[in-house]
């Protein structure tokens, strides 16, 4: 093998005792290496990549095996096996490899999108939702995307409290319209605050609440019979969750799949629903006749948008991003 010399294409800064690791004083052209190698599993395929000598490659190899304190890779007759260390790292330097491609490509997507005609665009856009903004949020987004870019598609999917990291990452949906923080995000999921919702009570001209005050006590709240419209596929939203902390519940009278209905049912019988106030303030567009209520102590959450930090690349995307942005500023 030919001899590593001191001052090859990889030399970089000193090493150090690996028991405390400042990533600040690594050469991050090992780790390059190491993503490579784990990608190629042999040294000449590696510095064909990296357009180095072998050499420079086993060089790197060997600081980063003092580094981690592994061996990091084995030869065997079919090639450099990882160990357990190195397959371990393989994770976290793809995804800081999707997180700079990323960052390092904004110039051009926005460069793009200055140039992107939607109205000129055929897309179907696949959004996952909460079934709450069907008759808030949604509605004003698919006003405007009617308005722009009328060759495109809306495809709605229901919200599920679970991680949408890997539908974003590979593209199968586009955006997820999350409530209440109650989708875990990870490096590859880029997130925006939309708003902030309180959390009302919408009764009927036949509810005792009707001629409440504005504001009731969760004891009054929970003395009511409840209309239920599951937001996800659990029979308790974050509200019956806190609740049932200190062995308290609600009543409820009628579960329904969404909030198509829910206005009907309201106004026709004396049970009371709980909804964010943007929902709410849309259904009594709808039913003049139903009172909002608040509660003391109010409880709020927040509405994040999350899409894949990798999509943004796409103009279509970024600008869909855009105006997702733009209905919500309409509900304010």
């Amino acid at each position: 093998m030919e001899k590593a010399e001191p001052n090859d294409e990889l030399s970089g800064l000193p090493e150090q005792d690996s028991a405390f690791m400042d990533w600040r004083r690594l050469d991050l052209n090992l780790l390059k290496v190491l993503a490579i190698m784990l990608e190629e599993r042999s040294v000449a395929r590696c510095a064909d990549r990296l357009f180095i000598s072998p050499s420079a490659v086993s060089h790197a190899l060997g600081r980063l095996r003092k580094v981690f304190s592994d061996p990091l890779f084995v030869r065997t007759g079919s090639g450099m096996v990882p160990t357990a260390r190195a397959l371990s790292l393989e994770r976290s330097l793809s995804l800081l490899g999707s997180a700079l491609d990323a960052e390092l490509e904004t110039g051009g997507a926005s460069a793009s999108l200055e140039t992107f005609e939607p109205g000129a665009s055929a897309r179907d856009l696949r959004v996952v939702s909460p079934g709450a903004l069907e008759v808030s949020l949604l509605p004003a987004l698919t006003a405007i995307l009617r308005d722009r870019a009328p060759d495109w598609s809306l495809t709605i999917e229901s919200f599920e409290r679970r991680s949408y990291e890997g539908d974003l990452a590979t593209g199968r949906v586009d955006f997820v319209l999350s409530v209440g923080g109650a989708t875990p995000v990870g490096p590859l999921v880029g997130a925006d605050t939309l708003w902030e919702d309180e959390l009302v009570v919408l009764a009927g001209p036949r509810s005792p609440l009707h001629k409440a005050p504005d504001r009731i006590t969760t004891e009054l709240f929970l003395a009511q019979q409840h209309v239920y419209p599951l937001p996800w596929p659990m029979s308790q939203n974050y509200l019956d969750v806190e609740l049932a902390r200190a062995g308290r519940h609600r009543k409820i009278a009628l579960s329904v799949p969404s909030y198509a209905a829910l206005g009907n049912v309201i106004e026709a019988t004396d049970l009371i629903a709980s909804m964010p106030d943007r929902s709410a303030k849309a259904l009594i567009c709808c039913h003049p006749d139903l009172r909002l209520i608040r509660l003391d102590p109010p409880r709020r959450s927040q509405l994040s948008l999350l899409w894949g930090v990798s999509a943004l690349r796409e103009p279509a995307i970024s600008w869909a991003r855009s105006i997702i942005q733009d209905a919500a500023a309409r509900l304010e």
